[in-house]
């Protein structure tokens, strides 16, 4: 075989190399784009989000009731978190027997790393409440309620605020004030009735059982239940605030599980029921304290009537 053939030869094999290389290279790319056009089934969170703690065998039994709490859709793969959960079977494998590790936010895609198992058994609030007593939970707005601030195994005192009405029977030379507008004065030996604003301390050093959902430590044993949340990624959709928690989620719950005696439940009832409400946080070393409450008339540390009045 002559020089020129052999160059020949190499030139043709050098070709087809190239081309194979454009060939393969086109090829690649092709199935890129084709994967990015590829649609995956995915798993949302419902209406209302996913709050932390969730158990994941609740959503699946609620999903598989037709239920909204987790909802299906179709996605582009390249949108999808690589651990997006895929399938219904997928679905019930990761959730059964595992607690959401943070809270989820409406319509963010749910990913295996997301949930995470309870590493003990998690012991009933009932457990955690002495022979005779009861819990009995209250909600309280932010300032009410110390702007959040109180815990699981805190104590609370209540105040409360209310029109009480009395009636009373005109005292011989005891000062009067006139009628309202409009109002005719009683008869001479009627009884007035009279409605007074009081406030009091209703109930002191009640125990919080739980914040919301956080429940209070036995002191006596081991902590109950303890979930990981440490292997959490960021919720989607959820702008991460202090320490990594949603911007939403900070602070404290102001709905409180309280320990209560039978009648202090039916105080705590009596008063939501009838009168406005507020809660302070006390110390370790608080001790009750006694009160004659506020009206009025000793509003201002004095007797008001006889400062606006003077002797009569």
């Amino acid at each position: 075989m002559g020089r020129r053939a052999i160059v020949l030869l190499v030139a043709l094999i050098l070709a087809g190399l190239a081309a194979w290389a454009v060939w393969n290279f086109m090829q690649n790319v092709r199935d890129e784009a084709e994967a990015g056009l590829e649609q995956v089934t995915v798993y949302r969170a419902g209406l209302g989000g996913i709050a932390e703690g969730t158990e994941g065998a609740i959503l699946v039994s609620d999903f598989d009731g037709g239920g909204t709490l987790i909802t299906e859709s179709v996605d582009e793969l390249e949108d999808t978190p690589p651990d997006a959960i895929q399938s219904v079977e997928a679905l019930r494998q990761v959730l059964t027997g595992q607690l959401a590790a943070g809270p989820i936010s409406e319509n963010a895609i749910l990913t295996t790393s997301q949930w995470t198992a309870i590493t003990v058994d998690v012991r009933p609030l009932s457990e955690s409440i002495a022979s005779g007593n009861q819990a009995i939970t209250i909600s309280t707005s932010d300032i009410q309620g110390v702007n959040g601030f109180v815990e699981a195994g805190d104590r609370i005192n209540m105040i409360i605020t209310l029109d009480i009405e009395f009636d009373l029977i005109p005292i011989e030379g005891a000062p009067t004030l006139p009628p309202p507008e409009g109002e005719e004065a009683p008869a001479e030996g009627e009884e007035e009735t009279v409605t007074v604003t009081y406030t009091r301390y209703v109930l002191q050093g009640l125990n919080v059982l739980a914040a919301g959902r956080d429940i209070r430590e036995d002191e006596d044993e081991d902590q109950t239940g303890q979930v990981d949340t440490g292997t959490a990624a960021p919720t989607e959709g959820v702008e991460a605030g202090a320490e990594g928690q949603p911007v939403e989620e900070q602070g404290n719950s102001t709905v409180f599980t309280l320990e209560v005696t039978p009648d202090q439940a039916e105080r705590i009832v009596y008063a939501f029921e009838n009168g406005s409400i507020w809660l302070t946080l006390v110390p370790e070393d608080f001790v009750e304290v006694e009160s004659d409450g506020v009206t009025i008339d000793n509003l201002f540390g004095g007797d008001l009537e006889e400062a606006i009045f003077g002797n009569q």
